[in-house]
């Protein structure tokens, strides 16, 4: 069995002492277990823009599975007329990196976005549905993860924002999507001690093994799975 996954520093457990499995670790543990051969890819840190770029360019149809763990920034916009155009122009897609020089008013142009897929949700297309339009003929293989909660309340309100979109894009193109959301909460004991971001060995094995049962339920059938938290 050969696995991509596509993430940011948790699929390869960041902060975890050692002998901690990071989430995909423990994943690929279970699917061990049960007896199948695997075989993983990963790519963390990518920016939207080189994800849909890499995503283009990789031969997917050699990966039995396909994970993508996202962030906040699949709420970033960019014009319907930019989506028809080559991958040169993916890289051009509006904050597609924050520097770290730059935090500040990378985090405000991150605000915008969400705020302006909110009240313009038609005018413009998210980059996540641009990624799930690349993924459509490899659908039935895709396995979509919302963006973990982060215990900073704007960072917070921009995933929560961004797992909205991402349901909803994901809805209408039939994706399978495993809501973090139902597993994990924004407090102290599914994070590590001092950090508002990273979470916890704990918190890396319930989701692994979660995403497991997840897709044991449904390997080769187009499921949502949404459980709509307050």
């Amino acid at each position: 069995m050969n696995v991509l996954v596509i993430g940011d520093e948790h699929t390869y457990g960041y902060g975890l002492s050692g002998g901690n499995l990071s989430y995909i670790g423990h994943f690929i543990r279970q699917i061990s277990r049960a007896g199948r051969a695997v075989s993983v890819e990963v790519y963390a840190h990518l920016t939207m823009a080189q994800t849909i770029t890499m995503l283009t360019q990789l031969p997917l149809n050699r990966f039995d599975l396909i994970i993508l763990q996202l962030d906040h920034t699949s709420i970033q916009k960019i014009s319907s007329k930019m989506a028809g155009l080559s991958n040169t122009a993916m890289s051009i897609l509006p904050n597609s990196t924050l520097c770290s020089r730059q935090k500040f008013s990378g985090r405000l142009r991150a605000v915008y976005a969400a705020l302006l897929s909110l009240v313009r949700p038609r005018r413009t297309l998210s980059a996540v549905s641009i990624l799930l339009d690349r993924l459509k003929p490899y659908r039935h293989n895709v396995l979509l993860i919302t963006p973990f909660t982060h215990q900073e309340p704007i960072s917070r309100w921009l995933r929560k924002r961004s797992r909205a979109v991402l349901l909803r894009e994901a809805d209408t193109r039939l994706v399978s999507v495993f809501d973090s959301d139902s597993i994990i909460w924004a407090r102290d004991e599914y994070f590590l001690p001092n950090d508002k971001k990273h979470l916890s060995a704990i918190s890396h094995e319930l989701l692994g093994r979660s995403l497991f049962d997840f897709y044991q339920s449904a390997p080769t059938i187009v499921t949502i799975q949404s459980i709509r938290r307050e």
